[in-house]
C-alpha cells in the first residue's frame, strides 16, 4: 500500500509540474509585455519632452484587477458593471490626479506595440500619455477569450500624479 500512495504522489508530482511551469512563463510573459508597453510610452513622453512613468505597484494591481475582470465578465469599459474606474483606482491608490487607458486586441493589436498604436491614435488616450502632471503607471495586460475571440490581450493603464 505504501508503495502505491508513494506512486500516486510522484505522479501526481510530475503531473503538477508542467501546470506550474506553464503559469509561471505565462506571468513572467505578461510582466515582460507590460514592461514593453511602459518602455513605449516613455520613449513618446520622451520625445514630447516629457518625463518617464514611474511604474507604481498599486497601479499595476488595480490595472491587472480590471483587465482581468473584463475578460472574466465579458465587458469592455473603464467602470465595471459594479464600481466607477476612479473608485477602483482609489482603493489602490490615493492621488489629485489619475487617469485610465483601456484597449484589447488579438494578433498585431494585442502586442506591446499594437496597444500603444491604439492609444496614440486615439485623441482621448494621447491626451492621457502626454499629460504632464501624470507621472506614474501601473499596467495589466490579460490574456483570454473576449467576444468569441480567443487569444485576446486586453490591457489597463492606469496613472496617477
Amino acid at each position: 500500500m505504501r508503495k502505491i500512495i508513494i506512486s500516486l504522489l510522484v505522479s501526481f508530482s510530475l503531473v503538477a509540474a508542467p501546470a506550474v511551469s506553464q503559469a509561471a512563463t505565462q506571468s513572467a510573459k505578461r510582466a515582460l509585455n507590460e514592461d514593453q508597453v511602459v518602455t513605449l510610452l516613455n520613449q513618446i513622453r520622451s520625445a514630447h519632452g516629457l518625463s518617464d512613468f514611474t511604474v507604481s505597484v498599486p497601479l499595476r494591481n488595480s490595472a491587472r484587477f480590471h483587465s482581468a475582470d473584463m475578460l472574466a465578465k465579458g465587458y469592455f469599459d473603464h467602470s465595471s458593471p459594479t464600481e466607477a474606474w476612479d473608485t477602483r483606482i482609489s482603493h489602490y491608490l490615493k492621488a489629485p490626479l489619475i487617469g485610465e487607458n483601456i484597449a484589447w486586441g488579438q494578433g498585431s493589436y494585442g502586442t506591446p506595440e499594437g496597444i500603444v498604436s491604439q492609444w496614440m491614435h486615439s485623441a482621448t488616450h494621447r491626451a492621457i500619455i502626454l499629460t504632464a502632471g501624470l507621472h506614474r503607471i501601473g499596467l495589466g495586460l490579460a490574456t483570454g477569450s473576449f467576444q468569441g475571440s480567443a487569444g485576446a490581450v486586453m490591457a489597463t493603464a492606469d496613472f496617477a500624479s
